[in-house]
């Protein structure tokens, strides 16, 4: 909405891969490079925290001018790195185009020696790097994949029927140490008749006889049978 051109971008993909005739699957994650990318960005321009999870020094670090003392709490600040000029160019826009040349998942990119490498900071650095990393990419990719195979995305509409502007700057965010908007509006549409068709049939078929996820049969609360 605010970046159009990311969002056509992002159907165009999936139109050309997916089609109309089915929903997207992890089989396309490979053939859906602007998608994966669309979640480096996401988590890069709107961290889940602020700042990462605490930890201790445990040596005394001398860094340029600042000394940190052994035993020092720390914290990563994830806005400060995800808004680095030196590393991203117009960081305040949503471009998953900067991720193109990171197509790897974020935990290959986390493991690198050279912080530098790194493609972000959403989930930590060090030993203690959020053990859902993994859940949550997958997550994010089957679920960005899916709402933009079915809808684009609009702003709302006020009483004459004039598109309003999205506020999606940090005033749009609650205070606190998480990433939570406020409350606001914005319209689903949907891209066609037979897509809504396949959702509602694929519900339907998941209320009934459940899904998997990986190799396990869960229900539609996700409880294994």
């Amino acid at each position: 909405m605010k970046f159009p051109e990311a969002q056509r971008r992002a159907h165009e993909e999936i139109d050309n891969i997916v089609g109309d005739s089915r929903l997207p699957t992890f089989d396309d994650e490979e053939a859906l490079p602007f998608i994966r990318a669309a979640v480096k960005e996401v988590l890069r321009i709107r961290p889940v925290t602020k700042i990462g999870a605490p930890h201790y020094t445990t040596a005394d670090v001398v860094y340029k001018d600042y000394v940190i003392p052994k035993n020092t709490v720390v914290s990563l600040c994830h806005y400060a790195i995800h808004y680095d000029t030196k590393k991203w160019d117009n960081p305040n826009d949503f471009d998953p185009s900067r991720y193109l040349d990171y197509p790897l998942k974020a935990g290959a990119y986390a493991a690198a020696a050279d912080p530098n490498e790194r493609d972000h900071f959403d989930f930590g650095a060090g030993r203690r790097i959020c053990p859902g990393m993994h859940l949550a990419e997958n997550s994010l990719f089957i679920t960005l994949a899916s709402i933009l195979w079915l809808f684009e995305i609009k702003p709302p509409l006020d009483q004459n029927g004039v598109e309003q502007e999205l506020d999606v700057s940090d005033e749009a965010y609650e205070e606190g140490a998480n990433t939570l908007p406020k409350p606001y509006e914005i319209r689903f549409v949907p891209i066609n008749q037979e897509r809504v068709k396949i959702l509602q049939k694929a519900w339907a078929e998941a209320q009934r006889d459940g899904f998997h996820l990986g190799n396990v049969q869960v229900d539609i609360e996700g409880v294994v049978r």
